[in-house]
């Protein structure tokens, strides 16, 4: 909203016609007194029966709206005079509701207080005085939005919009320089229920969710989520990963993995949901809570959410992760066959069983060890970790290609493993 300021003119005949107890302050304010003036409507309205008539309030908002136009007030001056002039308007309307005198002036002296405000909260913010830029935007976004409820237009049908744009973002603004985290929200919240959307007040939406989120205000942090996803679908992973966490939040053991269950149902697409969910059955199945339970049905369903997982994108990660699964298998079933030390033909025969599986699953790492050593090769950098990782996949090549016969193969993986630690 931009500022404004509006020429008021009155006739001679339109003061006298309110009235002669205010003869003398209309005079002076016809001749611009307006510094004689000012203790003149003080006096009157420090009368109460005088203030109990609305019209002198009228005066008073007039001629503080017009002194506080002096070029040469101090800041704090000026203030005074225009939030005086705008509580007196405010009285005047209270005890008068068709308030002749505004409707006559096309509420001129109001729109020429918020520009006053205004124009106090830009000279403040220029001088780097942003404590006192922060009050005074804070008092020109009274005046709009009492301007805009009582539905005041001014001349040639001036009106205001709903949200004063500029004012509420120079608001969140200052409010973050000085720290005002709280006022901050209430200008955010203004914003994002105006359904604004342009780059900068991501933010806005950002830390409206997470407020909702600490606050765990179910109601309020979907609303905001969601219009933060229909705005900003480009972030959409880091509002997944804020539904998610809120969704999860003080969930544990079986609960949390319910909780996961519902959440492939919702959000049937994320990698997070599927990966993370299959990354939490494994510490549960390494966890005391999941003694006493069948742990088949959970494995099973850890295989399909990385599988899942790597079907909606393929990463190191999820790669990594089938590739050990299936390799860890492999030292199962080789620990059968170990096992089995007779010569008798059933022996004989579950031991080959053994051995065609063994082989099967170990071709099974295959493809997804190949897959993470392609991702791990072409980084630029690497963590210890990631060398870790990366040294793991070749060795699980190397071996998968050994028991192939592939002796070939596994000398290419066995020498890519001995360059990793010189990466």
């Amino acid at each position: 909203m931009k500022k404004y300021l509006v020429l008021i003119l009155f006739s001679l005949s339109f003061f006298y016609s309110q009235g002669q107890n205010l003869d003398d302050i209309k005079k002076l304010v016809i001749l611009t007194q307006y510094t004689k003036a000012k203790p003149e409507i003080d006096s009157y309205l420090a009368n109460a029966a005088n203030a109990a008539k609305p019209e002198g309030w009228y005066y008073k908002a007039f001629v503080y709206n017009s002194l506080g136009r002096v070029a040469t007030n101090p800041v704090a001056e000026a203030k005074s005079l225009y939030t005086g002039a705008f509580d007196a308007l405010k009285k005047y309307a209270s005890l008068d509701a068709k308030a002749p005198l505004t409707v006559e002036e096309k509420n001129s002296t109001v729109y020429n207080v918020y520009s006053g405000l205004y124009d106090l909260g830009i000279k403040t913010y220029n001088d780097k005085d942003f404590a006192e830029s922060f009050d005074c935007f804070k008092k020109t976004l009274e005046v709009h939005d009492y301007v805009y409820e009582n539905k005041l237009y001014g001349p040639g049908d001036l009106k205001f919009s709903a949200h004063d744009t500029d004012i509420v973002w120079n608001l969140t603004i200052l409010a973050n320089e000085l720290k005002k985290k709280d006022d901050a929200l209430v200008y955010y919240k203004r914003i994002a229920d105006a359904d604004l959307f342009d780059e900068k007040y991501e933010t806005a939406y950002d830390d409206l969710i997470k407020k909702y989120k600490r606050e765990k205000n179910a109601e309020l942090f979907a609303k905001y989520l969601s219009a933060a996803k229909k705005h900003y679908p480009v972030d959409s992973e880091y509002w997944e990963g804020m539904e998610i966490d809120f969704a999860l939040d003080g969930l544990e053991d079986e609960a949390l993995l319910n909780k996961y269950e519902e959440l492939t149902k919702t959000l049937p697409e994320s990698y997070m949901v599927h990966y993370n969910y299959a990354l939490d059955i494994d510490k549960f199945l390494t966890s005391s809570a999941s003694e006493g339970k069948e742990k088949a049905g959970y494995r099973a369903r850890m295989l399909e959410l990385f599988l899942k997982s790597r079907t909606i994108r393929s990463t190191i990660e999820a790669n990594l992760q089938l590739a050990n699964i299936y390799y860890s298998r492999t030292y199962d079933i080789q620990e059968r066959i170990g096992r089995i030390t007779g010569t008798k033909p059933a022996e004989l025969q579950v031991k080959k069983q053994l051995t065609d599986s063994l082989k099967t699953t170990m071709k099974e790492c295959i493809p997804f060890a190949t897959e993470a050593v392609r991702m791990l090769a072409e980084l630029k950098e690497y963590k210890y970790s990631e060398k870790a990782n990366y040294k793991l996949a070749l060795e699980i090549l190397s071996k998968a290609y050994k028991m192939e016969g592939n002796a070939v193969k596994a000398a290419e993986y066995d020498k890519k493993k001995e360059e990793v630690d010189k990466l």
